[in-house]
Order: structure tokens, then C-alpha cells, then sequence
């Protein structure tokens, strides 16, 4: 248990196994202790590692405090995950679309719940029925069945779909010619004089400049790039303070299961034949330069209070089933994948947990159902896809320093 004034906090490690599950998570003065010494705690936040560790202050403060200005793991997480869904590109769709939003913290998942932004730097083409329960920004749409839209609507390009409808809940903005069987917008639909609305409804028509929207932080000079804190904790991170080998899931075979506690720790990679389980019930983060190649089956299984960011480059493979956090509380689980190579997500997989990989395509077979939200350049999928924002990840940084 973390002690205040009694010099280097030390934190009470309930579980770190590698092949086998520990029993017995409860801390008592009998157990285990490791000191956990890192630069990368800051300063200015009293009592930083006790009271992060215990759930109660601030998420964890990742990177080098010598060189650039620490990055808060909570406010990183409400940053790049506002909206259920961001592609760098277009997105086509042949199967339905559907985003809503709900609260983990609030209840279980209940269908229809109002939110979840979708946002899609280049055009959105789809040959079934799209509904966003947010708001849509979009570089333009080419539709072939109806579209439905419960917040506002942007689009920098036409509204393109003989004999399909679009209606929006909120307000419409258009720099395009609306050439629809019809739209209805609830609240003012702006559209500039040289182009046409069309059949459209609504309660007002302006007739006035509409400004370009980029939804997607995307281009390589501004966005956020994890690549640089997995090469920092490469180096400076918590191994030594459990033991914990950084090549301990380096070769998976049969099943394997690692528990980490609270800290930010490093595996050189996390492949192999087998079966790997991370249990995580501390505040953790996790960087994995090696990225993941798994042949059977990952199982993320993160619960109360344990919180995981895990940061990964060298690609995301899983050739089995990926089983990623929680439906009840998606907003818990955030991973960052640096670099271009695809990520392929077999069918039948859990996705429960907040993706950005700008620079890589996501691939899912059959039917997908997420839980959280997705940052990607681009999403393929061969059948339907369900994408439900856990509002909570907006909060994430609620504990976060000031500044």
C-alpha cells in the first residue's frame, strides 16, 4: 500500500503472473512490495503514484518530462476519441452502418441511445441504410440507401443518391448540389448560391458560404504520434519493480496469462502459437515495440478499477479470436498502434475498447459489433458494423493536471 512521507512511495503489487492466474488479489501487510521510481511521475501532483494507483488522482503522465511536456493518459484519451468513429479516408459500406452512444458508468448498453460522431475526411459511399446517432461531417456522400442523422450534419462535398432519402435531426451545412429523392433537416440547412438544394425540407434555407470541416485530425505534422512514448518507456518504465521480463510473451504457446498492477511497464512483443491473457486491475500502460502476432487468441481482460493504454507498433495481428476489454465499460481500454500495416480483426471477435491507428487500415470479417470508438484510415468490412460510443472516454480526463 502507497504511505505518504515515508521517502519513495511504494505500491502493493496484488498480481504478476506469467503462465498461471495468482489468487488472492487482496493487498495485506504481508504482502509483496516494490518501490516504484520514475522520472516520469512529475512534479506539481502531490502524492502522484498513491493516489493514481488507488484509483483516485490523476491518470498516468506519459514521456519524457526533460525534453517535452508529459502527456496526460486521460486527456489523451478524450482528445482523439470525441467521436465513435474517424476515418482518415473514405469509408464504403455494402452492409449497414449504425453508431449510437451510451454510458458504461450509467448502466448497461441499451440500443438507440442519443450520441456517437462520426467523422470521415474523404467521401462516405454506402449501399445500405447509415444511422448516426451524432453528428456526420463527411467530405461528401454518395448514397444508395437512406441515411439517418440524430445530431447536425456537414459536408464539404454533394449529398448524391437518386431515389434515396437523408434526414437530419439538427442542421445541415452543404457545399454541394443536394441531389437526393428527398432530405429533411430539423433545424437550418445552409447551402451556397451556386449550388442546388434540391427537394430539401426544413425550417430555414440559408443561401451563404459553407466552410470546409476536417473531422480527423489526420496529417502527419499534428497528430498524435505513438511511436515516440513506446521508444521513451522502452527505456523508462516499471519492469524492475516487479520483475517482469520484457520478452516473457515473446513465444506464446498453450495459454499464458500475465496480471500487471498499476505502473507502465514494456514487452518487447506479444507472439506465438498460443493463447495470451492480460489481466489488468491496477492503472496501467503498456508498450509493446514489437507489436502483437498472435495465432490463437488475445484476451484483454480488463475490470474495476484497472484501467490499460496500451501502445503498440509492429503491427496488430491476431489470426484467432481478439477478445478486447469490456462491453460494460469500453471507455477503460485504449490502444494506440503506431505505423501503415493492416490490422485484420477475425469474426466473431469481442472489440470493446478505444482504437487509434491513423495510419492503418482496420479489416473486419462477418459482422462487427464495437464497444468504444475507432480512429483509423481507413475500415473495410464484409458485413454489417455497429460502432457504440462509451460517453465516459470523454471524462477520461477529468483528474488530469491543469495545463
Amino acid at each position: 500500500m502507497a504511505r505518504h512521507g515515508d521517502g519513495p512511495m511504494r505500491l502493493c503489487i496484488t498480481g504478476f503472473v506469467v503462465w498461471t492466474a495468482l489468487l488472492g488479489a487482496a493487498c495485506t501487510v504481508d504482502d509483496a512490495v516494490a518501490t516504484l521510481r520514475s522520472p516520469d511521475a512529475g512534479t506539481g501532483v502531490p502524492d502522484e503514484w498513491a493516489a493514481h494507483c488507488a484509483d483516485s488522482g490523476p491518470p498516468l503522465l506519459l514521456g519524457n518530462p526533460a525534453s517535452v511536456p508529459q502527456v496526460c493518459s486521460g486527456r489523451l484519451a478524450e482528445t482523439l476519441f470525441r467521436r465513435a468513429a474517424c476515418s482518415c479516408e473514405g469509408l464504403s459500406f455494402s452492409a449497414p452502418f449504425t453508431v449510437d452512444a451510451f454510458r458504461g458508468s450509467a448502466g448497461p448498453y441499451a440500443p438507440g441511445g442519443a450520441g456517437g460522431d462520426v467523422g470521415v475526411n474523404g467521401g462516405l459511399s454506402a449501399n445500405d441504410r447509415v444511422t448516426v446517432g451524432g453528428s456526420l461531417q463527411v467530405g461528401g456522400l454518395q448514397l444508395s440507401s437512406p441515411l439517418t442523422v440524430g445530431g447536425s450534419l456537414d459536408s464539404n462535398g454533394p449529398l448524391s443518391g437518386p431515389g434515396t432519402s437523408v434526414t437530419v435531426t439538427g442542421d445541415a451545412r452543404v457545399n454541394g448540389d443536394v441531389a437526393l429523392a428527398a432530405l429533411t433537416v430539423g433545424g437550418v440547412l445552409t447551402v451556397p448560391p451556386e449550388f442546388s438544394p434540391g427537394p430539401a425540407q426544413a425550417s430555414e434555407l440559408r443561401r451563404e458560404p459553407v466552410p470546409p470541416v476536417i473531422p480527423c485530425d489526420c496529417s502527419e505534422s499534428s497528430r498524435f504520434d505513438p511511436a515516440a512514448l513506446i521508444a521513451h518507456h522502452a527505456v523508462d518504465n516499471d519492469n524492475a519493480a516487479i520483475g517482469l521480463d520484457p520478452s516473457a510473451l515473446t513465444d506464446v504457446t498453450g495459454e499464458r496469462v500475465l496480471e500487471l498492477p498499476c505502473g507502465r511497464f514494456l514487452l518487447s512483443r506479444i507472439a506465438g502459437p498460443g493463447q495470451a491473457t492480460l489481466r489488468i486491475r491496477g492503472r496501467t500502460a503498456l508498450f509493446v515495440p514489437g507489436g502483437v502476432d498472435l495465432k490463437e487468441a488475445l484476451i484483454v481482460d480488463v475490470q474495476p478499477p484497472g484501467e490499460l493504454d496500451l501502445f503498440l507498433s509492429g503491427g496488430f495481428i491476431v489470426s484467432g479470436n481478439l477478445t478486447l476489454g469490456s462491453a460494460a465499460l469500453p471507455s477503460r481500454v485504449r490502444v494506440y498502434v503506431a505505423g501503415s500495416q493492416a490490422l485484420d480483426i477475425s469474426a466473431g471477435s469481442t472489440l470493446a475498447g478505444n482504437l487509434y491507428a491513423p495510419q492503418a487500415a482496420l479489416n473486419l470479417s462477418g459482422n462487427a459489433e464495437v464497444f468504444g470508438s475507432l480512429f483509423v484510415r481507413h475500415l473495410e468490412s464484409s458485413g454489417a458494423v455497429r460502432v457504440h460510443h462509451d460517453a465516459d472516454v470523454l471524462d477520461a480526463g477529468a483528474a488530469c493536471p491543469a495545463g
